[in-house]
């Protein structure tokens, strides 16, 4: 199936209180066990030295989760709609962990135009996560010279997306099955995130072709794709 670029950002209020009200909790407890399991068997312990940095916050639930799972580190939530790092905040304010949320705060700035701020300049990250962010870019090159500029040497890189279905039929499929638990708005965003998609062997040959052949790119079962390691 031909890849057909979405909006990079999701700007529209009333889109993104049904994408905050939205149940993802499944998909974002599985993502946090994925990366503390990475960094588990690479021997990575993160503590109060230490930078967190989650690329395309949307309204904060990764960033809620990454800084719960690791009260002492610094997390930074990091996305360019201004909707949703109102929203971030807002979560943040009204959450019942809020005294857990201490070490977090959110940014608004489009990912393109990270390197030209200096705030993160404070210490290195590092880990720097994404979720269901790589599709919203339109050109590859965009994300990856983001996450080198980001990078150092202790950087672990965690990104986390949709794998672009082969045909129609599975992309239908697919919302068929979403349109059960979702509604209509969420439905038809999900279907045109997977028609954004990109596929294992895009994202493979990219870092291959890159100089990033340090990234792994893993295929998580047959709906996810995961890009990992140390730029």
């Amino acid at each position: 199936m031909e890849r057909i670029p979405e909006p990079e950002l999701m700007e529209k209020k009333d889109q993104v209180i049904y994408y905050d009200e939205a149940d993802f909790s499944e998909g974002e407890v599985n993502l946090i066990n994925q990366i503390n399991h990475y960094l588990l068997r690479k021997n990575i312990s993160l503590g109060e030295k230490d930078l967190i940095v989650d690329l395309g916050c949307g309204p904060g639930n990764i960033s809620e989760k990454l800084a719960i799972k690791w009260p002492s580190t610094k997390v930074i939530g990091i996305d360019g709609s201004k909707e949703m790092i109102l929203r971030a905040e807002y979560n943040k304010k009204i959450s019942t962990n809020q005294k857990q949320l201490k070490n977090l705060r959110y940014i608004c700035s489009d990912i393109k135009d990270i390197k030209s701020n200096n705030f993160l300049l404070e210490k290195k990250i590092s880990l720097l996560v994404s979720n269901s962010l790589i599709h919203h870019i339109t050109h590859l090159e965009d994300f990856f010279n983001t996450i080198r500029i980001l990078s150092s040497n202790i950087t672990v890189n965690f990104h986390k997306d949709l794998k672009r279905p082969l045909d129609e039929k599975s992309a239908l499929e697919l919302k068929a099955k979403c349109s059960i638990k979702y509604n209509e708005i969420l439905t038809n965003d999900y279907y045109a995130s997977l028609r954004a998609s990109y596929t294992f062997k895009e994202l493979k040959n990219f870092t291959l072709e890159n100089d990033l052949s340090s990234l792994d790119v893993f295929e998580d079962s047959d709906k996810y794709l995961i890009v990992y390691g140390n730029v």
